[in-house]
């Protein structure tokens, strides 16, 4: 298991276990239909507004919810390392481990196959973010300047001093 993978998914379900997997911010509309007019201002309360507002999950937990999804579509493996996220993280109440291990038919004395699993569910979502972010930072593209090649041929031959 890999301790940061484990925190960062922790971390998405949580997310996802308070504002869920949709998120969006009402229209005006909505507003004025909800409230009978213009909603009221300044009231006490907590002042974190997109997620009292359905603002939807933060940033990281979009990635990981967006990397599980990306694994569950690569094949058949990682539709079920998918599942094993869906029931280790998501799942209200949570599961326990044998549960987690009979929904993936492992027998129940697989401890350490279960734990195997688990690592290699946190080394794909790693791998998967770690390409998604070097996507979006642009590290997969060249720079505009092309690298000179110092180790080029010449097609004159050299004249020897003698």
């Amino acid at each position: 298991m890999i301790e940061e993978m484990e925190a960062l998914m922790q971390h998405w379900g949580a997310q996802h276990c308070q504002v869920g997997d949709g998120g969006g911010l009402g229209s005006p509309m909505a507003t004025i239909m909800q409230y009978g007019g213009c909603a009221p201002r300044g009231t006490p309360g907590s002042r974190d507004l997109m997620m009292s507002a359905g603002g939807g999950m933060d940033h990281a937990s979009t990635e990981v919810a967006a990397a599980v999804a990306q694994l569950e579509r690569q094949s058949e493996k990682g539709a079920q390392l998918a599942l094993l996220a869906r029931n280790r993280y998501l799942a209200q109440p949570p599961m326990t481990v044998r549960e987690q291990m009979r929904l993936l038919q492992l027998a129940e004395d697989a401890d350490r196959t279960y734990r195997n699993w688990v690592h290699r569910l946190h080394q794909q979502v790693q791998l998967i973010l770690t390409v998604r972010t070097a996507t979006t930072r642009g590290l997969d593209r060249r720079s505009g300047a092309l690298d000179t090649n110092l180790i080029r041929a010449s097609t004159s031959k050299r004249a020897r001093a003698y």
